[in-house]
């Protein structure tokens, strides 16, 4: 299986396109891939969303643009195939339950083959949609999104079941000839899915969430976790629970840990720092809860953090810069790979802290 860090052992470093809120378009997703790849990050990233609105984008409506829209995942990795030649393609992360597994699995082995291999495949049950809360954030806002995209969708049941039906099945359709599923909510008989994804046997699959069952799907099936907005304690605490689940099913401890992480970046690091205070500041509750679980200051202060989630046993940051707007992503790519890139690059994981 392929492990996406860096070829030199250092951590990778995904960039989020703008393709979701008030700055989302064709033009914009081309700009800022074209940077990424010039300034020598290692690949770029999509979120899954149906909707949108001003609750959960985070510059909170402040502006004139139109904070409902989002272009949609695989339509946008694979115009970044065609765009870019060296980036790895992360879904940050595919909602399962939206989306029918065959016709899923084919479209992954087509964007796989159409990049030339390069595709990370993140996937996740979606957004708890009766959950307002939980010990650090406030999810009111994203609760009723996923409520609503659940409705439009026809998503019923145990979505957890759903997902770990359609994992094993796409997995089955890019692994053999012929391949056939019997479950509770996935069946057919007899697919000869071509052409096989090029990653062999499929392109890596990170698990997104936070829970239990979360970390057992990890466990069982999971070539990374890939957990969002988390410290670096949670991933450890989390890395512990999928290490004990692993035993318990004969795997291996998965090579790949990414983390999903707002972050602004400035000279000033007061100046980034009160971006995220504007932009995220209402979701968590308390102070420690925002710093702990974004990046955020002057190049020497983020870079710190950095090393504190790669002694956690972070492989690869997907990075989602604010504030919103082209201009100022470009800039902090451009601070990013004259700063933090290279020191990241010098130190290889497992070493960060030595």
């Amino acid at each position: 299986m392929t492990s996406t860090a860096s070829p030199a052992g250092s951590p990778a470093v995904f960039v989020r396109v703008p393709h979701a809120w008030c700055h989302a378009s064709a033009s914009a997703i081309a700009e800022v891939a074209d940077a990424t790849e010039e300034f020598g990050f290692d690949g770029v990233s999509v979120q899954d969303h149906l909707l949108s609105d001003s609750g959960v984008t985070p510059c909170g409506g402040a502006h004139g643009h139109d904070d409902r829209s989002v272009l949609e995942a695989m339509a946008v990795l694979n115009f970044l195939a065609g765009r870019t030649r060296r980036l790895r393609l992360l879904s940050g992360v595919l909602v399962l339950p939206y989306r029918s597994p065959v016709l899923l699995a084919k479209e992954i082995a087509t964007l796989d083959n159409l990049s030339g291999g390069r595709l990370t495949l993140g996937v996740g049950v979606g957004a708890v949609a009766g959950r307002q809360a939980d010990a650090e954030q406030q999810l009111s806002a994203h609760a009723r999104i996923a409520q609503r995209e659940f409705q439009a969708m026809g998503v019923r049941g145990d979505r957890g079941s759903l997902m770990d039906e359609m994992l094993e099945a796409m997995i089955a359709l890019w692994e053999h000839d012929s391949a056939s599923f019997h479950g509770r909510h996935v069946n057919f008989e007899g697919l000869d899915l071509y052409p096989k994804p090029v990653q062999q046997p499929h392109p890596p699959v990170w698990i997104g969430g936070r829970s239990e069952a979360a970390l057992r799907r990890v466990a069982r099936i999971g070539d990374g976790w890939f957990p969002s907005q988390a410290s670096p304690d949670l991933i450890v605490a989390g890395r512990a629970r999928i290490t004990e689940f692993v035993g318990e099913v004969g795997r291996a401890v998965p090579v790949d840990q990414g983390v999903n992480l707002f972050a602004s970046i400035a000279k000033d690091g007061a100046a980034a720092r009160a971006v995220i205070v504007a932009a995220l500041g209402r979701r968590f509750k308390h102070p420690d809860a925002l710093w702990n679980a974004t990046l955020s200051g002057n190049p020497d202060e983020v870079l710190d953090q950095m090393r504190a989630y790669i002694a956690a046993g972070v492989t690869a940051f997907d990075v989602k810069l604010l504030p919103l707007g082209i201009p100022e992503t470009l800039a902090q790519l451009q601070l990013l790979a004259d700063t933090i890139l290279p020191a990241l690059r010098s130190e290889r994981l497992g070493e960060a802290t030595a």
